[in-house]
């Protein structure tokens, strides 16, 4: 799409460097794995807010945990409403992170993070 028709030029968004705007040290990052939630605690407002369950593909997760590497961050904390059921929505569906095939699985995610050779911290539930 953007080869045929080239994203117009935004000068607020083109001040924004590759590998984003962090607002932590720059020693750690907050990596977000899904959004959302599909319980209904009575006690819990977070599905109101958020919504349901929507998990991110997990090439694009491993992509963005290895810019933030590249970046010189030295710990990753790995956060979601929760975690334990990341990929579920997607069906643990697979993608493409450079030349191997990874499963939007939370321990397929979490071998894969581990070989970035930086602290991975999982946050599992809020």
């Amino acid at each position: 799409v953007h080869e045929a028709a080239p994203p117009s030029h935004d000068p607020y968004i083109d001040l924004l460097p590759p590998q984003g705007v962090k607002l932590t040290p720059r020693h750690y990052a907050y990596l977000k794995i899904s959004e959302g939630c599909n319980n209904r605690c009575t006690f819990c407002i977070i599905p109101a807010l958020r919504g349901d369950l929507v998990s991110r593909p997990a090439a694009d997760v491993l992509r963005e945990a290895e810019k933030l590497a590249k970046a010189g961050v030295k710990e990753i904390l790995v956060i979601s409403q929760d975690t334990s059921a990341y990929g579920i929505d997607i069906k643990y569906q697979t993608s493409m992170f450079g030349d191997r095939e990874v499963k939007a699985k939370f321990l397929d995610l979490a071998e894969e993070l581990g070989t970035l050779g930086i602290w991975i911290r999982m946050h599992y539930v809020y």
